[in-house]
């Protein structure tokens, strides 16, 4: 074919575009629309404890993991020192480990973290020791005010200025011997102050104890003396009261004179089986258990207890010289002890909680459930015995203490107090003569 010279380079103009036009239509064709994807990094990391930590031979240690770009598939597994230990199927990715038994020196602590073909782990080191760290003891200190005093007088201990290398002031823990007889008269509480009067004149030995949160205790005494008040005291001549193969201590409240135990006299017997007038005392102990009597006395019932003889001022089942207290000698004893209500008061007359704190000075400093405890102001350590009754049977331990009295109405029930945790009064009722209570006697 003949082409004009010009006409040939418009040809071949075309033919070179034409050619480009496609070049850069292959090229286009090959590249991708997006860059290709590229998997997150995997990571496996021990946030817990750090490494190089020292920990002593016995503690418990908590190895906590963190892991990221894995799905919901990742396992996580611990080592100690190559031997695999723990494996974990889901967060929170943690392991215990108990040192007890453990040698000391350093120990690898390695975590693995997988899943399919994807594997990442991280490794600290941890080094146990066996050096044990010596605990101080608390120190136990005394303030007594007055230093010095009488029979009257109402004394104050104070153990605040006791302290401890360890343990905050205000976690220390203390309780209180006042007579050193070697009974304590607390338990172990966080009040550091007390006060306590005492019915006979001596030579005291007051011991504090002090515990820790290590649960280390310090003890110290102070020597205390208290003479006699000058008047002649209700107990006058009498401390101790031998009675029954036991032996009763004497407490002096205004012009009367008590025995500060509760009476635990005679044989025990089945609780539901009836006390009988025989010639023998009959007691029931609560639950049935005889270290309940030697706990917290003997309960009677009304007529056991007056010995079968129901007047008003009988000895009954007290020593000789004593005798069971009536309706009046319980309100004259609530009302010298109470801060609000003097004797004569008509509030004494009345049935159900009487009077203002009565109860409070009367109730022992130990024993009573949920912070009941009394501050036995008095030193009559009224404790909470609880009762027995048909078809309630034992009940009230350490809520409740519950006396006789010889009064009685025209039926069946016989006057009576209760004590209880929750209110610092005293409680007064007549209740039927078969329930079996705690019993106090006075001197005649």
């Amino acid at each position: 074919m003949d082409f004009e010279p010009d006409g040939m380079k418009i040809f071949l103009l075309y033919a070179i575009s034409a050619s480009l036009l496609l070049i850069m239509l292959s090229l286009h064709s090959c590249k991708k629309d997006d860059k290709p994807d590229i998997p997150d990094a995997i990571s496996c990391t021990i946030t817990a404890p750090a490494d190089s930590s020292t920990v002593q031979i016995g503690n418990i240690v908590t190895i906590a993991v963190s892991i990221s770009g894995f799905n919901d598939k990742a396992r996580v597994s611990f080592s100690l020192d190559t031997v695999q230990i723990s494996e974990d199927l889901e967060a929170p990715f943690e392991f215990t480990w108990n040192t007890e038994g453990w040698e000391t020196g350093p120990h690898t602590v390695i975590a693995n973290a997988y899943e399919s073909t994807s594997h990442v782990s991280d490794e600290i080191t941890i080094t146990l020791i066996d050096t044990i760290i010596p605990l101080h003891t608390p120190v136990a200190l005394i303030s007594i005010t007055p230093e010095t005093g009488n029979t009257d007088s109402i004394f104050s201990f104070d153990a605040s200025g006791s302290y401890d290398l360890e343990s905050a002031a205000e976690e220390l823990l203390y309780r209180w011997d006042f007579d050193g007889d070697g009974s304590w008269d607390t338990d172990f509480t966080m009040d550091n102050f007390f006060l306590h009067k005492y019915t006979h004149p001596n030579n005291y030995l007051v011991k504090l104890e002090v515990m820790d949160t290590d649960s280390m205790t310090g003890d110290t005494t102070l020597s205390l003396h208290v003479s006699h008040s000058g008047s002649q005291g209700a107990c006058q001549g009498y401390v101790t009261v031998p009675h029954g193969g036991k032996v009763y201590h004497t407490v002096g409240i205004g012009y009367q004179c008590w025995l500060r135990e509760n009476m635990d006299i005679g044989t025990m017997i089945t609780a539901g089986s009836p006390q009988t007038d025989n010639d023998t005392i009959e007691k029931y102990c609560y639950d049935n258990d005889v270290e309940n009597c030697e706990k917290y006395g003997g309960l009677y019932q009304w007529k056991e207890m007056t010995d079968y003889f129901p007047l008003p001022g009988v000895q009954g089942i007290c020593p000789t010289g004593w005798h069971i207290p009536s309706d009046d000698e319980w309100k004259e004893l609530e009302a010298y002890v109470d801060t609000h209500y003097g004797l004569g008061d008509p509030v004494w007359d009345e049935t159900s909680f009487r009077g203002y704190d009565a109860g409070k000075n009367l109730k022992s400093l130990l024993g009573w459930h949920s912070g009941g405890n009394g501050n036995n102001l008095y030193d009559f350590k009224a404790i909470p015995g609880g009762f027995w009754e048909s078809g309630i049977y034992f009940n009230a331990a350490g809520e409740e203490a519950r006396f006789w009295s010889t009064s009685r109405d025209d039926g069946q029930n016989a006057a009576m107090r209760m004590l209880k945790f929750d209110d610092d009064r005293i409680y007064r009722s007549y209740h039927w003569q078969e329930a079996a209570f705690s019993v106090r006697c006075i001197r005649d």
